[in-house]
C-alpha cells in the first residue's frame, strides 16, 4: 500500500505541483487542504502518514497551530514548506517536531529525499509501537508478577498481575508510586531491598505483605539489582486471605 500524503496549502499552483511530485515518486497524496479546518478534518478521516503543511493557511489559524492540534489526536510525520522564515515562526514550528522545514522555493531532490525519510520514520515508529503493545500485553497477561523499580522503592513498571496484588490498581497508574506505599509492611521492604543492595540479587525470598484491602499475601520474590535499578519477579502467590 502506498503511503498517503496529505498536502496543507493554499495556493491552488504549488498544492498541485506537490500533488504531482508526491504521485511521481511513488507515494499517495490523498488530498489537499486549504485551511486549518479543512486540514484537521481530513487528518482525522485519511489518516495520513505524512503531512506537507504551509504555515499560511487561509481562516484564523497558521499552519504551526493545526499541527499541533493534529499531532495531539495522531501520531503522523510532518514537514513544513513555507515562504516564511523569521525566527519566531521558526521556533514555533520547532515545537511540533516537524522532520524538516522548507523555504520556498524548494529544491526537488531534498525535498524527496525528506519525505522518504519521514515516511521511514513513521514506518519505523509504527512497527515500534506495535513491538511494545505486544510486549505489554504479554507481560499483563503473565501469571506471575513483573516489576522494575529504582533502587529507592519508585516504581518505573509494573505489570497488571502484581499491580492487582496490591489494591487492583492499573499497570500504567502506578507508575511513579513507591514500592513501599502499596503495601503496609514498609519496613519489611526496606529490609529487602537493603538485602538486594548488598548482595546484587535475591532468589525466591519469602515476604508477607498487607495488600490497601487489608488482605494478607504470601509471596516469593525474585531480584537482581544492575546500575541501582531492580529487576524482579513475584514467582508465585502461596495464599490470600482476609488479615
Amino acid at each position: 500500500m502506498n503511503k498517503k500524503v496529505l498536502i496543507v496549502e493554499d495556493e491552488g499552483i504549488t498544492s498541485l505541483e506537490l500533488e504531482n511530485k508526491i504521485r511521481k515518486w511513488g507515494y499517495d497524496p490523498v488530498g489537499v487542504a486549504v485551511s486549518g479546518e479543512e486540514a484537521m478534518v481530513m487528518a482525522r478521516d485519511l489518516k495520513p502518514d505524512l503531512i506537507l503543511m504551509d504555515i499560511r493557511l487561509q481562516g484564523e489559524e497558521d499552519g504551526v497551530e493545526v499541527a499541533e492540534k493534529i499531532l495531539k489526536e495522531m501520531k503522523i510525520s510532518l514537514i513544513y514548506i513555507t515562504a516564511h522564515s523569521s525566527d519566531f515562526m521558526m521556533d514555533r514550528a520547532h515545537k511540533t517536531s516537524p522532520h524538516a522545514y522548507f523555504i520556498k522555493p524548494f529544491n526537488d531532490n531534498e525535498l524527496k529525499f525528506a519525505v522518504e525519510m519521514a515516511l521511514y520514520k513513521h514506518e519505523m515508529e509504527g512497527k515500534l509501537k506495535e513491538s511494545e503493545n505486544k510486549y505489554k500485553t504479554l507481560i499483563d497477561n503473565l501469571m506471575v508478577g513483573v516489576f522494575i523499580t529504582e533502587l529507592n522503592g519508585n516504581i518505573l513498571m509494573m505489570n497488571q498481575y502484581l499491580a492487582n496484588l496490591s489494591n487492583g490498581n492499573s499497570s500504567e497508574g502506578i507508575i511513579g508510586r513507591n514500592l513501599r506505599s502499596m503495601f503496609d509492611q514498609s519496613q519489611e521492604i526496606e529490609k529487602l531491598m537493603g538485602k538486594l543492595e548488598n548482595e546484587g540479587n535475591l532468589i525466591n525470598e519469602n515476604l508477607t505483605l498487607i495488600n490497601g484491602n487489608n488482605q494478607k499475601i504470601e509471596i516469593e520474590f525474585s531480584a537482581k539489582i544492575s546500575k541501582n535499578i531492580v529487576y524482579g519477579v513475584v514467582t508465585s502467590v502461596k495464599e490470600v486471605y482476609p488479615s
